[in-house]
């Protein structure tokens, strides 16, 4: 992606990124494909919050002054203890995150964004965040990365070129994309499977989605699909239903034009109290509270984030997968 390409996918209205803080000093390099920040902030609290979502992987490496912090992605919440040395962060493309940081006074990080085209057919792989990552070799090449890019030359553009194609093996590997074709599969859904249950699932998220339906799509018994459908995914077919729904409700509630009513029926909701719910158990955040941060970041400042609730467990025999 050059760079007039990649600034004007920043500027698309389904992409942002919004940080709090000061910023002290940064270095900012890009070249085809890679697009890096190294930047230090000075805060006036104990928190930073980030709010982002672009077109392409976004790799964060906190390197200094952040304890640990809670995220919210891909209709899950996930906590990390940076004093435990897992201080990497991946945000696959298109996929929204907001990021709440506990940090002391001044941080040092850098973000880069890098090419989804890179990483080809190795993409599907590294569909799901890496959250509390660690990587040494990632550190060192983004240690070197910063050194370059802050006494740029006429080689750059190489250097970048390649540390971003080692970025990504190191990136797949992490994400377990150094193994089997077969490794990945076994026990799980056929690849064409999945997507036909994938797909079946997105084409109808405003409507009732049954067990007994996606077995049907699958061409399995129940007790297998579900057996196969947590292997291939990580997740149960309730739990991955939900998260994206809960997707679909924060785009919706982004743009601003539907009622949360409506977000609600329209995302497979039977009422807006349900939705509210369920919403804050999976964000930290009410559906009407997150509208305001999206479309002003500053009142999102004067809500106060409440804890997110403990989802309760839902039974695997459950069959009926809507919230209706």
């Amino acid at each position: 992606m050059h760079e007039n390409d990649f600034r004007k996918s920043v500027l698309k209205k389904e992409y942002f990124r919004r940080k709090t803080g000061q910023i002290v000093s940064s270095v900012v390099a890009e070249t085809k494909g890679l697009h890096a920040e190294f930047v230090r902030r000075q805060h006036s609290s104990a928190r930073s919050l980030w709010h982002v979502r672009q077109p392409n992987f976004v790799l964060l490496w906190n390197r200094s002054g952040t304890k640990n912090y809670h995220v919210d992605i891909d209709g899950r919440s996930m906590d990390a203890n940076l004093e435990e040395g897992s201080d990497l962060l991946l945000i696959p493309p298109d996929m929204e995150a907001n990021v709440e940081f506990s940090v002391e006074g001044e941080t040092d990080y850098s973000v880069t964004f890098l090419d989804r085209s890179l990483f080809g057919r190795l993409s599907p792989e590294l569909g799901r965040p890496l959250v509390a990552s660690s990587n040494e070799a990632l550190r060192r090449g983004l240690v070197e990365l910063g050194r370059e890019a802050a006494a740029l030359d006429d080689v750059f553009d190489l250097f970048a070129e390649g540390w971003a194609l080692q970025a990504m093996a190191h990136l797949s590997r992490l994400a377990g994309g150094h193994r089997s074709n077969r490794e990945i599969s076994r026990g799980g859904l056929a690849i064409a499977n999945l997507r036909r249950v994938q797909d079946y699932i997105h084409s109808n998220l405003a409507a009732a989605i049954t067990l007994v339906e996606l077995s049907r799509v699958a061409g399995l018994s129940r007790r297998h699909f579900l057996r196969a459908f947590r292997e291939s995914t990580g997740d149960t077919p309730l739990g991955y239903v939900r998260a994206l729904r809960i997707e679909e409700a924060k785009r919706r509630l982004s743009q601003g034009n539907q009622s949360i009513t409506e977000v609600a029926l329209d995302c497979g909701f039977s009422h807006a109290q349900h939705f509210a719910t369920t919403f804050r158990t999976a964000t930290g955040l009410a559906p009407s509270a997150f509208r305001r941060f999206c479309l002003s970041p500053d009142a999102f400042m004067r809500v106060s984030r409440r804890e997110a609730i403990t989802p309760e467990i839902e039974s695997e025999e459950q069959r009926v997968l809507s919230h209706r």
